[in-house]
């Protein structure tokens, strides 16, 4: 995908430890992917044995900058007047993310677990213009059989 200069681009991981049917996961999540329109998303249970329990969700969402509270500004300022509006949409403290030393992107990090999101947001990776796990842009096309890794 190609994103535009003024997107800013985020990846939003999200777990529901409480619920235990697919079904239950899915309605909790309905409201926020109707509103922030995710243009990829992804939904699974949690693996039996690893760190995380019930349904995960993963959700890549664009959109564009907002302007600060001075009207216009800096990437970085407008980065944190967009991340903060998203954050706070998802019940996140918008004060918990770290942006990069550019300005054009970070991470807000959930290390309390009982942090109080609806949805069990505990993840925003952003970057501005570019996919914050393949800000390269190129395919990702494996060939290798993966025999190495067994």
């Amino acid at each position: 995908m190609h994103f535009s200069s003024d997107d800013l681009v985020c990846r939003i991981a999200c777990n529901l430890e409480q619920v235990h049917t697919a079904e239950e996961a899915m309605r909790a999540w309905l409201p926020l992917v109707s509103e922030l329109q995710p243009v990829s998303a992804a939904f699974e249970a949690a693996h039996p044995d690893g760190l995380r329990r019930g349904y995960l969700a993963d959700l890549l969402v664009v959109s564009p900058l907002q302007e600060d509270g001075a009207g216009g500004g800096s990437t970085r300022s407008r980065l944190l007047a967009t991340v903060e509006a998203l954050a706070a949409r998802l019940g996140l403290d918008p004060a918990g993310f770290v942006a990069d030393e550019d300005g054009v992107g970070g991470v807000l990090d959930v290390k309390d677990e009982n942090d109080g999101s609806p949805y069990g947001a505990y993840l925003i990776l952003a970057l501005t213009g570019a996919d914050p796990l393949n800000p390269g842009g190129e395919e990702m096309d494996y060939e290798d059989t993966g025999e190495d890794l067994l």
